[in-house]
């Protein structure tokens, strides 16, 4: 896949029309192999400010979906998020120092790593309570069953045990940073 066919994936023609929630959906939900440069040039080219708000939508989004009683799943979820968003603030606070690069790449690892565990990585067990039959899907996938069963749809029990292994990379945050988190 080249720039041209990642931004077309993307339904984008530069980054500043990285503006969607379908865009960071598409991105994060996608099953095509994206090299690690073009996620990286991506990153580069975006903006930050519209970037903190996709992810922002995109995990409010998401985390409605998480089953009632799987409180450690919803907090890891959130966990991601302040993850993500704290790193995209810490670009947008840096943006001119020599660390930008360093920190876009930082970035750019973070995405991949949610991209793999979220979308491509089967490990939630999922049972069918009507026949019993049971599948280990990816999280998206999961959460979908869970989603489709409100709708009307087949009743699952999700077992999210396997995929509570993310490893939250680690950022200091400012306590003015923490207090956005409280508005």
């Amino acid at each position: 896949m080249n720039k041209e066919e990642f931004y077309r994936m993307l339904d984008i023609e530069e980054g500043g029309d990285f503006q969607y929630f379908e865009n960071i959906a598409e991105l994060f939900e996608s099953e095509e192999t994206i090299e690690t440069s073009l996620l990286y040039g991506l990153v580069c080219d975006v903006d930050m400010e519209m970037l903190e708000e996709l992810v922002e939508q995109y995990f409010n989004e998401i985390t409605e979906w998480v089953p009632d009683g799987e409180t450690d799943f919803y907090t890891l979820l959130v966990n991601i998020q302040r993850v993500m968003s704290g790193m995209i603030q810490e670009i947008r606070r840096d943006d001119g120092d020599d660390d930008i690069s360093e920190n876009r790449m930082r970035l750019t690892d973070e995405i991949e790593k949610f991209r793999e565990w979220y979308s491509l990585t089967a490990d939630v067990d999922c049972t069918n309570n009507e026949d019993g039959s049971g599948v280990m899907l990816p999280v998206r996938d999961a959460l979908m069953l869970g989603r489709e069963e409100k709708l009307g749809g087949d009743s699952y029990s999700l077992d999210f045990t396997p995929a509570m292994d993310y490893e939250l990379e680690e950022f200091v945050m400012s306590f003015a940073d923490l207090s956005g988190y409280a508005e």
